[in-house]
């Protein structure tokens, strides 16, 4: 199944045992968004572990002049990690802090240098990232892994434009009901038949494309990362409505750090061993691990 925000607002509403009130819907909402933002910047998820090319980017602004190439990372990018090219022995690649950069700038590196590279806050767009590199051989060769940055939730399930076929954007959850009811979460009155992610190939599980429909904002979390969604959201609600949220805050943090615990794509795949531990990694050049303390 897809985690939707409509899940969020319904167990709220299961929690607290309704919400018929402006004033109430309002604090749901609120509770929803803060708690989604909270967990999804709690830390650096491999959950949001993705990859991309410099010269894939859909929008880039490619700026060359006096050896330094310049690129605008798409606006999901959080932070992201060294730059790899097919040529890493021979054409490492070295990061400099924005201090250090300036020195580039000033006096660019000789000939057979490293590929320096930094990353600042783009001045045209505050909300993303700009790569400089200083000596790129080819822009298309170098890919990087990052954390992407889901969007800030929008639309619950409950707007009146959520229940119109017409209006669904891509890539949010669209659940399909019955030709009478609209379709709840799993665990509502009327749960859903079946559900897609809006134009996303591939997505469809269940009976899709016939009743009525409800879509939301998708969730981006994995199965240990929900769960600390749906408690923060409690203890935000709580916090809203100025009730005591000692009781919530302790749950919270339980579900949060039993979901630090769980995120991690192979979880029995144990040590690195033998030439794979300081052989690859170091031919690799993204990190130098430490040997076993075994004396001279």
């Amino acid at each position: 199944m897809y985690y939707a925000a409509q899940d969020i607002i319904e167990y709220l509403m299961a929690s607290v045992g309704g919400g018929a009130q402006d004033s109430e819907h309002a604090a749901l909402r609120a509770a929803a968004h803060s708690a989604y933002r909270d967990v999804i910047n709690a830390r650096d998820w491999h959950w949001h572990v993705s990859e991309a090319t410099l010269a894939d980017d859909p929008n880039p602004s490619l700026g060359s002049g006096d050896g330094v190439t310049s690129f605008t990372l798409p606006e999901n990018v959080k932070n992201l990690d060294a730059l790899i090219t097919p040529q890493s022995s021979a054409v490492p690649t070295v990061y400099l802090t924005p201090t250090e950069w300036l020195r580039i700038e000033v006096k660019f590196p000789q000939v057979n240098a490293p590929v320096y590279w930094t990353a600042l806050r783009d001045p045209a767009a505050p909300d993303r990232w700009l790569v400089k590199l200083a000596g790129v051989p080819a822009p298309a060769a170098y890919k990087y892994t990052f954390r992407r940055r889901p969007p800030a939730l929008r639309y619950m399930g409950f707007e009146a434009t959520c229940q119109k076929p017409d209006t669904m954007l891509p890539g949010v959850v669209v659940r399909y009901g019955s030709a009478t009811e609209f379709p709840t979460s799993s665990f509502g009155r009327n749960p859903y038949l079946g559900e897609e992610l809006w134009q996303v190939p591939g997505s469809a599980r269940g009976l899709v494309g016939e009743g009525k429909v409800v879509w939301s904002d998708y969730l981006d979390v994995s199965d240990s990362m929900y769960t600390a969604v749906l408690s923060g959201a409690e203890m935000w609600l709580a916090r809203l409505l100025g009730k005591n949220i000692e009781g919530a805050t302790a749950v919270f943090n339980k579900d949060l750090r039993l979901a630090f615990e769980a995120d991690t794509p192979a979880p029995v795949s144990g040590t690195r061993r033998g030439w794979s531990l300081l052989g690859a990694a170091r031919a690799l050049g993204y990190y130098t691990p430490s040997g076993p303390d075994t004396g001279v």
